[in-house]
């Protein structure tokens, strides 16, 4: 059986995967940190809660 995430250490992953997919495209970060940081905290809930990064 697959180990629950906690919120911390979805949220260190979620951190590493969009800034490793910034990195590799054309994107950027929106240019207010609070909101980027709003979206990465989101996305590591929902993968706690589903199991997946779904958009918050």
């Amino acid at each position: 059986m697959k180990r629950q995430l906690t919120q911390e250490e979805a949220l260190q992953g979620t951190k590493r995967f969009s800034e490793k997919y910034v990195e590799r495209g054309s994107y950027e970060f929106f240019p207010e940190s609070e909101v980027v940081e709003l979206v990465q905290k989101g996305l590591a809930e929902n993968q706690v809660k589903y199991g997946y990064r779904y958009c918050p």
